[in-house]
């Protein structure tokens, strides 16, 4: 039976695969940031109602709190050069570069949360960049 945490992030996978091609078409006629700008006020819309259908109060440490919003920054400014980057490339290169954003978190949590990586994650991660390095090629 498939987890729900793989079943939800299955859906993620298909919906910032959509983000990526929408972001590309979108680009084609409109600025990046004034792009950017649009889906960020999409996404206040969906993210604000779902805050308000889940009834979460904010709550944290001032740390989590600043922690969230350079998060939020290091988001908005990274969908900026990807937007940026689709008005300018190859959707599907450029598209794959920016997929490997998962190896930072990989590494700093080695570097510095002590995470632990097998043999085969390591593996996975070199595969991944010898990926796109063919895709961009």
């Amino acid at each position: 039976m498939v987890g729900s945490s793989v079943l939800i992030a299955v859906v993620a996978l298909v919906l910032y695969g959509a983000w990526a091609v929408t972001a590309g078409v979108a680009t084609r006629s409109m600025a990046a940031v004034n792009a950017v700008f649009v889906s960020y006020v999409a996404g206040i819309a969906v993210a604000g109602g779902y805050a308000l259908w889940t009834r979460q109060p904010v709550t944290g440490s001032r740390v989590d709190l600043a922690f969230a919003a350079v998060s939020g920054v290091c988001l908005a400014a990274g969908t900026i050069g990807f937007y940026a980057a689709l008005a300018r490339g190859n959707m599907a290169v450029v598209s794959a570069i920016v997929a490997l954003y998962f190896v930072i978190p990989a590494v700093v949590g080695v570097l510095y949360f002590d995470a632990a990586l097998s043999a085969t994650n390591v593996a996975g991660l070199a595969l991944a960049v010898v990926a796109v390095v063919l895709v961009a090629s």
